[in-house]
Formats: structure tokens, C-alpha cells, sequence
């Protein structure tokens, strides 16, 4: 199980629900929920987001980036996109870096930079690679600050 599967194993547990049970609450498939069980990936940030909402914790916490259930930072779903752009372009800046540079020590290529530019959100993977490499928060990273 990776961090992700476990805390959101523990919260269920915590709240006596099963997967079914959350599903119907968030309005989500219960296959979808089954996916991040069974096949190993990530929510896309919204449903982060709608678990974090439900569960009254942190991103930080639900994908073991932290111990803390709380955050000073209030991560909004319709901003998220301008935050996260806004946010990304200060980490490269503080460490004086290129964005070519940048990209790939994060192992990823620069066409990946100008989409997010463009208004196409990062896959929750990518968002965990930059928070780590930086060694920031995903409630830092998509957050208003």
C-alpha cells in the first residue's frame, strides 16, 4: 500500500465506512474508489480535495507528506490551477532555476510546464514529485499564501 491507500484506509476505519459508504457520500463510482485500492494511483486533485473536505484533514496528511491533520493553508478548489501556477513559478525562482532546469530535476519534460500554463492541471503524481523535490506541502503548493 503506498502512503495514500493507507491513510485513506485509516480515515475510513475511523469513521466505521466502508468504500460503498463513501462512494455514495461523495458522489463518486465505488470503482472509482476500488482504483486507488487495487490499482495503485491517485486521485485527481478535486477528489483529493472532496476527501480532504470530508475527512477535515490536510492534502499533507491524506498523502502521508505529514503527520499533521490540519493546515494553515485553505486550499480551494476553483483556485487551485492559478494558485499551484503562481506558486510553481516562485519555487523556481527561489531556487534560481530555469524552468528547462527545473523541469528536469523533477524528471519531467517542459512541454509538461506550458500546459499547466495553459490551464491543464497536473496529474496528482506530478504535484507529489514537485512538493517533495521542493520539500513544500501540497496544501503550500495549491494554496492562496
Amino acid at each position: 500500500m503506498n502512503d495514500f491507500q493507507e491513510r485513506l484506509q485509516e480515515l475510513l476505519e475511523e469513521r466505521s465506512l466502508s468504500r460503498l459508504q463513501l462512494a455514495e457520500t461523495l458522489n463518486i463510482t465505488s470503482t472509482t474508489i476500488n482504483g486507488y485500492f487495487n490499482k495503485n494511483y491517485y486521485p485527481a486533485i478535486d477528489i483529493a480535495l472532496k476527501f480532504s473536505k470530508y475527512f477535515n484533514c490536510s492534502l499533507d496528511y491524506l498523502f502521508g507528506l505529514s503527520n499533521e491533520r490540519h493546515t494553515k493553508y485553505n486550499v480551494r478548489v476553483d483556485d487551485v490551477l492559478i494558485n499551484f501556477n503562481r506558486n510553481f513559478k516562485q519555487l523556481i525562482k527561489e531556487n534560481n532555476l530555469t524552468v528547462a532546469k527545473a523541469m528536469r530535476e523533477l524528471g519531467m519534460s517542459e512541454y509538461n510546464y506550458y500546459r499547466w500554463q495553459s490551464g491543464k492541471f497536473p496529474k496528482t503524481y506530478n504535484l507529489l514529485t514537485i512538493a517533495q523535490t521542493f520539500e513544500v506541502g501540497l496544501d503550500w503548493l495549491l494554496s492562496e499564501h
